[in-house]
């Protein structure tokens, strides 16, 4: 192995590969800050929160460089993860903090988009890397929030980097199943919680992936313990905090009743209006932790009393979660439907024909690979049947659906050539 990686083919092969994967982070670098300065140049050089999200992102990064902690607009201290806040208050003292921020979100992005043409390589083929990396490169939908101070391009960067800790582990040699790979899985799955705390879930679903996969079993088994423990440990310094400063001991954040209760209360339609839900008589004078416990007992309330509305909604929020069309009012524009349209509809039927023809592969598992890069489209569409449903939603899901896409296009590409060398 070694004798062949020294080899100059070899060398060549890797050098063009390197080149490649740069060529993509340059793409998606050039589109990413292009569409936010075209951006701040249509708003007359204003750079502005344009969602509350933003503004609440912001406003806990201020009073967390100002030595006040993570304290959000109702003077909240535990109503979300702290590495995303945190990483943002290195720009809240700066002359343009904000600009300075979403800079960063673009090299986040293309970092992101370079990595899944890494990832494409090591699992298929150079061409299908490069073709995966574009695809994210292109992606408008990612190119749009890549200017939005949100957690999403974060969180996606750190997801495509816990898939490449994962990647040597799915190929099931037990070499791979170590303790040190499971080790640094654990410490990304730390990270990816760091940033939001519902992928918590998921972290754990694709553990029990690779422990299903796996040849040695009881070593994987024993793997997925370790990673567990190391995100528990991880997570112990936020928990003690949260107790010190709330008054309660909580692993993750205080938003999960009222996220819940924007999704099933009994006001909900499968769209967000947690605006209105924030501010509602019965919960206005409640510190953190009754205010959460009171949605979440609501949340719960609801659903057992009218389960087939729960229902009927998930359906709603799983149409607006993968909707090829924005659902916000304020982007119905025809160039936006149209451009929308015309890229996530191919994107879907690609990433169809690739999970239905890459699942077919026998032989080296490939079945196997094609649902561990739909767990995210698995877990995602499950939690939003409860959640509100939207288009932001489902992008860390997206770079695995156009990796599979990739992947179908460039086996119809090889197909078609096949095709006309045997004509001619």
């Amino acid at each position: 192995m070694i004798s062949q990686a020294i080899q100059p083919g070899s060398v060549n092969r890797y050098k063009a590969m390197s080149k490649g994967c740069w060529l993509v982070f340059a793409v998606a670098l050039l589109l990413r800050a292009g569409w936010g300065m075209w951006r701040m140049a249509h708003d007359q050089g204003d750079v502005s929160l344009e969602f509350p999200d933003e503004q609440q992102y912001w406003r806990m990064a201020t009073s967390f460089a100002q030595g006040d902690g993570l304290r959000d607009e109702f003077g909240f201290r535990a109503t979300r993860m702290p590495l995303y806040p945190g990483m943002l208050s290195i720009f809240t003292q700066m002359p343009s903090g904000i600009l300075l921020a979403k800079v960063s979100h673009w090299l986040f992005g293309a970092g992101a988009a370079m990595l899944v043409a890494m990832l494409g390589r090591q699992l298929f083929s150079p061409a299908v890397g490069i073709v995966a990396g574009l695809l994210v490169a292109f992606d408008p939908f990612l190119i749009f929030f890549s200017s939005l101070l949100l957690t999403e391009t974060l969180f996606i960067l750190v997801s495509i980097a816990l898939y490449l800790c994962m990647r040597p582990m799915m190929m099931c040699k037990p070499v791979d199943q170590g303790w040190s790979n499971w080790l640094v899985v654990g410490l990304m799955s730390a990270v990816c919680v760091y940033v939001r705390e519902s992928c918590l879930g998921l972290v754990m679903l694709m553990w029990l992936w690779l422990v299903f996969c796996a040849k040695a079993r009881t070593r994987a088994i024993g793997g997925a313990a370790l990673a567990m423990l190391v995100v528990v440990v991880a997570l112990w310094p936020w928990a003690a905090r949260n107790s010190r400063v709330a008054g309660e001991w909580c692993w993750l954040t205080h938003r999960g009743g009222v996220s819940l209760y924007d999704g099933v209360g009994p006001q909900a339609d499968g769209s967000s209006d947690l605006g209105d839900v924030q501010m509602m008589s019965e919960v206005r004078d409640l510190d953190e932790t009754a205010w959460n416990r009171w949605f979440m007992t609501a949340s719960w309330e609801s659903m057992r009393h009218d389960p087939a509305r729960i229902v009927k909604l998930a359906g709603v929020k799983l149409l607006r979660l993968w909707n090829p069309l924005p659902n916000v009012e304020t982007y119905q524009s025809s160039a936006v439907r149209a451009i929308s349209a015309i890229w996530t509809i191919p994107i879907y039927g690609f990433a169809l024909v690739g999970a239905w023809r890459l699942s077919r592969i026998g032989g080296s598992g490939k079945w196997r690979i094609t649902v561990w890069l739909l767990l995210p489209v698995i877990y995602i569409s499950g939690v939003h049947c409860l959640f509100v449903g939207s288009v932001r939603y489902r992008l860390p899901a997206m770079p695995m659906l156009e990796l599979l896409a990739a992947w179908a296009v460039v086996w119809l590409w090889e197909r078609r050539l096949v095709h006309r060398t045997k004509s001619s």
